[in-house]
Parts: structure tokens; sequence; C-alpha cells
């Protein structure tokens, strides 16, 4: 019973992520322990979901209380606490830094002791380079509400089709990607207020362009998942503290992307940054066979 409260807190935290600019889902998933369980369900959906049931209704029901239920009281602090909200969050993924440095860095356990190679550091500073543009960028909520605001839905045709589908691959290879904000990058190609202007157009008398639109990014999406997890499995078996190293590097980089300011953190921060941390390490004490596997 343990495991599946535990399951289900990890998927309140990944909804809750995806509800914030900058955090990424794939990341609380990487601090919880369910990311590699994740990657192998979405890399085999078939067999996964039916092997794993029990493990993804728990988290997608805590996902979706974590979207829908926490969401408002997230987007509430948001707004009147946006600092201290982001330094909880910062401090839910310092806790998570021991445990991906153990991955990285001592691949043979605590007896063989740290064995730092050449590949891990450069998996690591290459993780971590390709943040630098995100980190670059700041706070992506304005530029969403902006690209919300200067949508065009707008005609399809065929070669438009095919590009919907080829950003569907990318968004979603991206999204399973820790430290990266798929939406995020779907603002740097443009097509972030083009999808959001179609989602909103379902209800609408545009519908029939909305779905020609969404239909070739949707099955993208699929694509992209299906065969970037099947990469990301074969990449944490084969090379498992190297891929772990680029991954360390992912998460270290998206703090950057989530710190509000030196300016902006005060006592208040700082004791959210402390329980953040105090947050993971207990539920790393809850669980630490089951939220592990």
């Amino acid at each position: 019973m343990m495991q599946y409260l535990f399951f289900i807190l990890a998927g309140v935290l990944f909804g809750l992520a995806n509800v914030i600019p900058g955090v990424s889902g794939g990341t609380m998933a990487v601090v919880f322990g369910v990311y590699e369980r994740l990657i192998g369900i979405l890399s085999d959906p078939l067999r996964g979901i039916k092997r794993e049931w029990k493990f993804l209704l728990a988290f997608a029901v805590g996902a979706g209380a974590g979207i829908l239920a926490f969401g408002k009281i997230m987007n509430w602090l948001l707004e009147h606490y946006p600092a201290q909200s982001a330094m909880f969050f910062i401090g839910v993924i310092l806790g998570s830094l021991p445990m991906l440095l153990r991955s990285a860095f001592m691949p043979g356990g605590k007896k063989a002791g740290v064995q730092i190679s050449a590949p891990a550091v450069i998996a690591f500073l290459l993780g971590f380079a390709i943040m630098i543009p995100m980190i670059a960028a700041g706070n992506t909520g304005e530029a969403k509400e902006a690209a919300k605001a200067s949508a065009v839905l707008g005609s399809i045709n065929a070669g438009q089709a095919l590009l919907m589908l080829v950003y569907g691959v990318i968004a979603s290879a991206t999204m399973i990607i820790p430290g990266i904000s798929g939406s995020f990058v779907m603002l740097l190609l443009g097509v972030y207020g083009r999808i959001i202007a179609a989602v909103a157009a379902l209800t609408s008398s545009q519908i029939g362009g909305a779905v020609a639109l969404l239909l070739p990014f949707g099955i993208g999406v699929v694509l992209g998942l299906v065969f970037c997890s099947k990469l990301i499995k074969w990449l944490l078996k084969q090379y498992p503290a190297v891929t772990y190293a680029a991954i360390l590097g992912f998460v270290l980089g998206s703090i950057g992307c989530v710190f509000p300011g030196f300016k902006r953190v005060d006592l208040a921060g700082v004791i959210a940054l402390i329980a953040g941390i105090a947050v993971l390490w207990a539920c790393d004490r809850l669980a630490p066979e089951t939220g592990k596997e």
C-alpha cells in the first residue's frame, strides 16, 4: 500500500511540474526514481501497460490530481508567491542530486567507489550546455501568453501537415528528456501558439481546421514518445553511467530555468527551499525500494 501512495505523490509532483513554466515533468520522474520505469512502459506500450497497470493507475491518479486539483492552488501560489514556489521545486531537485551523482559517477555502488570517466564528464557538460539557451531565455510564462495572444490557426496543406508531424515528434521527444520543457521547445520552433489556437478551436466553427492540424501533430507525438523512449531505454541499459551523467547535466541546468533571481530570494524562499529538500528526502525514506525499482 505504501508504495502506491508513493507513486501517487510522485504523480502529483509530476503533474504540478507541468503547470510551472521552466519545470520539466521528466525531472520530477527522475527525482522520484520512476523515470526508468516510465521509459520502459513508453518504449513498449502494449506489454508495458499490461505489466505495470497498477503503477500507471496510481501515477496517473496523482498526475491528474496534480494538474486538476492542486493545479489551481499552484497557480494561485505562482501568482502571489512565485519566488517561494520556484524555490520549493529547486529544493526538490537539489534533494535528488545525491541519487543522480551516484548513478553517474558511482555505477558500481559505494563499495566500488567514485568512478569519473571522460565520457561521463563530457555527457554531463553537454547536457548542461543544452540547457544554457533555456536559462538565458528565462521564465517562459510571459512568452507563452504572448504566443497565445498572437496565435492564428490558419489553413494547412500536405507540406505543413508533414511539418506538424515532425514538430510533434520533436515536442514529445523533448518532453521525456529530464530538464527540458517540451512547451518551451515548441515556443522556439514557433508552433506553440498555433497548437494552443487549434486546441481552443475544437469547440468552435473552426473545428475542421483544428483537427487537420492536431491530427498529424498528435501522430508525431505518439511516434516521438515510442521511438525516443526506446532510444533512452537502450542508452540506460548499454551506457547507464554516461546517460545518467547527461541527465544530471539537464537537471542541474533546469535549476537555472526556475531560479527567480537572488534579489527575489527572501527568508520564506529559503524555508521553501529547505522544505523541498525535506519532502524529497522524506519520500526517499518512505519508499527506498518501491519508488526506485
